[in-house]
């Protein structure tokens, strides 16, 4: 017999359409607490969703590849403003409510899997610049582990070795990235990308990567400073 705990409703609730319902209410309160501190740790959904619509728009990449789906939130927020959407969900439970979630939407491909292994052989399809949404790292509860707590390493890896050149990568989470945990450091991946990438920008703001085409990071930059 299980207990019932605070937890196990909640995690139950996040599969039903009430937790759909309550989503966007919840963010816009976060939203509008977030803008009135002057510390903020912990990006608001709604904010991680205006940042990826910005940099569609701006760089106008018409394919997303999303690494975490999650409760699809993400899909379901940006997916007017793509041609295509790939996204990729570990955990079997996950993948089954987004498959179901987004059914009715040719545009969408959820994809069960590792992303570290799904990554390299759906690069292969792929032959336009597109943008990348990292967020693949495990943060328990209802989420699930692969063999290191982030894929991050593996998934940037195959993504900068690409045939394109100029695709937007932007990962969630900078503030994790501390050298622990299967996480490189900031330092790290903002050398990495100096000095084997000259033609690609690195930038962190509002807790999120941005890995961008430096030809036309300058001008872009100012729309998204």
């Amino acid at each position: 017999m299980h207990q019932i705990t605070t937890g196990n409703i909640i995690g139950y609730l996040k599969f039903t359409f009430i937790y759909d319902l309550a989503f966007p209410v919840f963010q816009i309160i976060r939203t509008i607490d977030w803008h009135l501190k002057k510390e903020r740790p912990n990006t608001p959904h709604l904010i991680k969703q205006h940042t990826i619509k910005s940099y569609q728009k701006t760089y106008k990449t018409p394919i997303c590849i999303e690494t975490g789906t999650y409760l699809g939130m993400m899909v379901k927020a940006v997916k007017n403003n793509f041609s295509k959407i790939y996204t990729i969900e570990l955990d079997k439970k996950l993948f089954k409510n987004a498959k179901r979630k987004f059914a009715h939407l040719k545009q969408v491909k959820v994809i069960n899997g590792d992303s570290s292994k799904i990554l390299p052989r759906l690069l292969k399809k792929i032959n336009q610049p597109a943008l990348f949404w990292l967020d693949a790292h495990y943060s328990k509860g209802i989420t699930a582990k692969g063999s290191k707590n982030t894929p991050i390493a593996a998934e940037l890896t195959f993504i900068l070795n690409h045939k394109i050149t100029n695709h937007v990568i932007l990962i969630d989470d900078a503030d994790v990235f501390n050298g622990k945990n299967d996480y490189p450091p900031l330092k790290f991946l903002r050398s990495l990308i100096s000095k084997n990438y000259p033609n690609l920008f690195f930038k962190v703001k509002d807790n999120i990567i941005r890995i961008t085409p430096k030809h036309l990071s300058r001008k872009a930059d100012k729309k998204h400073s």
